[in-house]
């Protein structure tokens, strides 16, 4: 698999003590080579497949060792995205195999198993038996191979219990394993025929398997199956393991191919290992770090390391460690990356920002888009993406996946920052979280917190806040509820502060301290009323859009008035957002002060805000337009034209794209 997409865990604060499993659960881990002047590696996570122990997930440490254990449906191939999310291709229920994801094993606890309201099952209908699997981070697809089935198939990473393939491409023969280049758009495919395929241009030549090169290792034995495989972009080399004779426990090999982009026909790997020493038998899986080379060796039941694999000898040579573990299946390597600020957190100058997204609701005509991304200064639209649903919030999490609420549920939309251009929501690529267990009646504005994996919606029609779990999928429980006694609107969760503020739209804002762990059960802590001059604003005020600037420790607000009125919205600022209570005067109050008119401000149902450090930008419905206020936390105060507009059908929700959205993990 490939070295980047097969592996990256995200250990947030809250898993320092719960991190994941490890290596052979059977307690007798051994060490052949663990002095102290052996380099120490990454943890790594192991599936098992052994008939004691498939599904087994085990973490080990860096020096290798056992951890804590996940026992998962799946069996096969793995995978981690981004923000620690695992994906595993399933076949312990025969044909059709499936694909499992699982919520941020980081966060789970030593013994755990799925639950419907943290993970996911993707159905793969057609299939036979998926093995290996890698994920484009920033297309958002997993590709997985399909033994038995002669083909590799594609889902979104956002598509969940309704998913069909998004493409199925045929092969000549059987694919145990794949590494895929997402830079360069090149898949490399371990043929169990003993040969690479390399196919250009996949993503963009529509997934097809044609034309296509073919690699053949001279160095191969009698019998040739290759199984792992791993590319490092850098070198341009392919790694690869060959299980031989699959009944035979001593004739494995390993290959290193140098010019892997571009070599063709019967090549010589620049280094060939096989033999006693080597105890690679069934080497069913490998990983690179750098120049490290682990591999799951299943006859043998060990985790061997060759340091230094690119160079040396070629021969039987023997590893550098061999770790004891019953019946490997995979392996992914655990990195720890630095997560950007979640984007309604985003509180000074310097984030690169791309476009701001616009829902609409409704959209001008019956069939048109209903999601626009515009340029930053509103002066011209980039795409355009359509949900069929009766679309209302939008937020992004830092892969790129869109929540969007509509009239009773949650629809994930696969990659909507980056692209979509032109298209449709689909099952393959999507999904939905809506049905009775959700108990969502009216949901409106929310907030995605990825360092916890939580989606937090305002429900309108029910008062409360409910919290998802971000991978969730169908009808699925909240992992809890906060009810509330006044209708919400829209929140914002300060996850540094663990401090959650709600729109309220009786006129106030509730805040609750410790939301993570108190999880609102008491009630607000404390509630603040906009107010100037000492005096509570006049009714009607109906908050709306909601945005905390920890840096600052100011909130802005939008007020829609009356919404039955069409030109009496406001804007606020006040100061010690996280400390207010009770009546607190506002430092900007952008109003004409003529409910009967919108004057110069535009603002009559400003529904939604979004704020990129600087700059605020507005969904103002009733007057069909998206609005930017420059330097919004010392703007003057009163009847303020916007700084830029863009005219825009009944606008229900804005937030930014960061150039950070769909990164693939480092």
């Amino acid at each position: 698999m490939n070295v980047k997409g097969k592996g990256l865990l995200w250990l947030s604060p809250l898993a320092v003590a719960v991190t994941l499993a490890a290596c052979g659960g059977n307690g007798s881990d051994r060490s052949l080579i663990n002095s102290p002047d052996v380099a120490q590696g990454p943890a790594l996570l192991v599936m098992h497949n052994g008939a004691a122990n498939a599904g087994q997930i085990d973490r080990l440490n860096a020096d290798l060792e056992v951890q804590t254990t996940f026992n998962a449906d799946a069996n096969e191939g793995i995978a981690l995205d981004l923000l620690g999310n695992l994906y595993a291709a399933n076949d312990s229920s025969g044909a059709p195999s499936t694909l499992q994801v699982l919520h941020q094993l980081a966060e789970r606890t030593d013994g755990s198993a799925p639950v419907a309201t943290l993970d996911r099952s993707v159905p793969a209908p057609g299939s036979m038996t998926l093995k290996g699997i890698a994920i484009a981070h920033q297309a958002g697809l997993v590709m997985a191979a399909n033994i038995g089935g002669n083909s590799v198939e594609v889902y979104g990473t956002a598509a969940g219990g309704n998913a069909a393939p998004l493409a199925s491409t045929a092969l000549s023969g059987n694919t145990w394993d794949l590494a895929y280049d997402e830079a360069a758009d090149r898949l490399f495919l371990a043929m169990t025929n003993g040969t690479v395929i390399v196919v250009d241009d996949y993503v963009a030549g529509g997934f097809m398997a044609t034309p296509a090169r073919v690699i053949t290792p001279d160095s191969a034995g009698t019998v040739s199956n290759l199984h792992g495989i791993a590319y490092q972009a850098d070198s341009d080399t392919l790694v690869v393991s060959d299980v031989g004779d699959a009944a035979v426990a001593d004739d494995g090999r390993l290959y290193v191919i140098e010019e892997a982009s571009t070599a063709e026909g019967t090549v010589t790997p620049a280094r060939t290992l096989a033999g006693p020493a080597t105890k690679l038998g069934n080497p069913v899986d490998l990983v690179l770090d750098d120049s490290t080379v682990y591999i799951a060796e299943k006859s043998n039941d060990a985790i061997l390391v060759y340091r230094n694999v690119f160079s040396g000898d070629s021969g039987d040579i023997a590893p550098t460690r061999v770790v004891d573990s019953i019946k490997p299946e995979s392996l992914a390597i655990i990195v720890e990356p630095a997560l950007q600020p979640d984007l309604s957190d985003i509180d000074s100058t310097g984030t690169t920002f791309t476009g701001v997204a616009v829902t609409s609701n409704p959209p001008a005509a019956p069939g048109d888009t209903d999601v626009v991304v515009l340029d930053l200064d509103l002066g011209a639209m980039q795409r355009g993406f359509s949900t069929t649903q009766d679309r209302e919030s939008l937020a992004f999490n830092q892969m790129g996946d869109a929540y969007i609420t509509y009239d009773s549920g949650l629809a994930v939309i696969n990659r909507l920052a980056t692209g979509r251009d032109g298209e449709t929501f689909t099952l393959s690529r999507d999904r939905l979280i809506e049905g009775a267990g959700t108990g969502l009646m009216a949901p409106k504005g929310f907030d995605v917190a990825d360092a916890l994996g939580w989606v937090l919606v305002t429900d309108n029609g029910n008062p409360s806040v409910r919290v998802f779990g971000a991978q969730a999928g169908g009808d699925v429980a909240p992992l809890f509820t906060t009810t509330l006694s006044v209708a919400p609107w829209d929140l914002d969760y300060d996850p540094e502060a663990d401090r959650l503020y709600v729109a309220l739209t009786d006129g106030t804002v509730a805040v609750f301290d410790s939301y993570s762990t108190a999880r609102g059960s008491a009630g607000p802590d404390r509630l603040i009323t906009p107010a100037e001059g000492g005096v509570a604003f006049a009714a009607p005020t109906n908050l709306h859009g909601i945005v905390h600037v920890a840096e600052t420790d100011q909130l802005i607000l939008s007020d829609v008035g009356s919404g039955a009125n069409p030109t009496d919205g406001k804007l606020y600022v006040l100061d010690n957002g996280s400390t207010a209570d009770g009546i607190t005067d506002v430092t900007v109050n952008i109003d004409n002060g003529d409910n009967n008119s919108v004057g110069s401000t535009l603002l009559g149902n400003p529904v939604d805000i979004a704020f990129d450090g600087q700059h605020l930008y507005v969904a103002e419905k009733s007057q069909s337009v998206v609005l930017r206020f420059d330097n919004i936390l010392s703007a003057a105060s009163g009847d303020v034209a916007p700084s830029q507009t863009w005219n825009q059908s009944s606008p229900e929700s804005v937030s930014l794209i960061t150039d950070s959205l769909g990164r693939a993990p480092e």
